[in-house]
């Protein structure tokens, strides 16, 4: 049976910053500027030098995403409703996603985060139960679990596929240690550590997402539960809406 006590003495701090919500704004933050970049709307106005610095930016939201998930995945107190949100909204989503990157109502050849989101969080609720078994068994249903998922997520082209698949998993293995966190970080986030813009190039930029994570307290923060599944949608409509208007 998974710790929570354990987790929380690992990461839980007095001091005022960062929580949850403080992560979650930072993240998000770093995800609208680099969809402003990634959706070709300031590329589309010529803003290449600031359409790079943003899409790089944005480097350092799905590390701390993926380190949310774990966190919450391990202290909600409703797994299976957790689990029902994130797939709710992929499926929400996904119309909006495709409107802001592509200009299409369903388009299949990628498909939203929140979908690469909800499979690695099944794939830790199957971990969890793997908790009980005894240590073959445990080990086989986390391998089968695994590929299983990255399958899933390669078949339907979830945003990020297997790779964020593999870095969650590390980070479910690595946390209730700083350290090991921060290293499943630069171990399963090298795929994105020389990624470069059309005339700025800043190597290693998705790892400035580790020291903000270690300046996570273990608190949540006052926030709306539902504010970033919110924001998610909204924010890809106004870009969306934004390309009619300017380009």
């Amino acid at each position: 049976m998974i710790n929570r006590e354990e987790l929380l003495k690992s990461w839980k701090s007095d001091r005022r910053f960062l929580s949850t919500s403080a992560l979650k704004v930072i993240a998000s933050t770093a995800m609208l500027l680099s969809h402003l970049a990634q959706s070709f709307l300031l590329y589309g106005l010529g803003y290449i030098k600031l359409a790079d610095t943003f899409m790089l930016i944005g480097r350092i939201a799905m590390p701390i995403f993926s380190f949310l998930l774990v966190q919450g995945m391990i202290l909600t107190s409703d797994i299976k409703k957790y689990l029902t949100r994130l797939l709710i909204f992929a499926f929400v989503s996904e119309i909006f996603y495709d409107l802001a990157f592509t200009g299409t109502v369903f388009d299949f050849s990628r498909q939203n985060v929140f979908f690469t989101l909800f499979l690695a969080g099944t794939m830790l609720y199957i971990w969890q139960i793997a908790e009980e078994m005894d240590t073959f068994k445990k080990i086989l249903l986390i391998c089968l679990s695994f590929i299983s998922v990255s399958l899933i997520a390669i078949a339907i082209k979830a945003d990020y596929t297997y790779k964020v698949i593999t870095a969650i998993g590390l980070l479910y293995f690595a946390r209730n240690s700083k350290i090991m966190t921060g290293l499943a970080i630069l171990l399963s986030f090298a795929f994105s550590r020389f990624t470069r813009g059309y005339a700025v190039y800043i190597p290693y930029m998705v790892y400035l997402s580790i020291p903000l994570i270690f300046l996570y307290n273990g608190q949540k923060g006052k926030s709306s539960k539902w504010g970033f599944y919110i924001f998610y949608p909204a924010h890809l409509l106004i870009i969306y809406i934004l390309k009619i208007i300017l380009l």
